[in-house]
């Protein structure tokens, strides 16, 4: 009898778990928590070059810069987006893809 309930103790510990889980992971994803803060400047890939948003908006286009010219690493790190705290970080950083 004992092991019944320990059991159903352990299941019920188990799905609380799971579900606790499942809130926290949609509650960051709503968030957007990923490593990205929206409100911030961060450059990004679009189409075959490179863009500068702000506050999740496109505040410049780089399309001088053509991705087929970059390396695969930057490449990777350009699709998830790099992020910068000011404009002046983020257009100091342009630099090395310019050029």
């Amino acid at each position: 009898m004992q092991k019944v309930k320990n059991k159903k103790m352990l299941a019920l510990g188990l799905i609380l778990g799971a579900f606790l889980i499942a809130i926290i992971v949609a509650t960051a994803l709503s968030l957007n928590i990923k490593g990205q803060n929206p409100d911030g400047w961060i450059l990004q890939s679009y189409e075959n070059t490179v863009v500068l948003l702000n506050n999740g908006e496109v505040v410049e286009v780089f399309s001088d810069i053509s991705l087929d010219t970059l390396p695969k690493e930057d490449l990777n790190h350009l699709a998830r987006g790099i992020e910068f705290l000011t404009k002046e970080e983020a257009l100091l950083a342009i630099e090395d893809y310019d050029g």
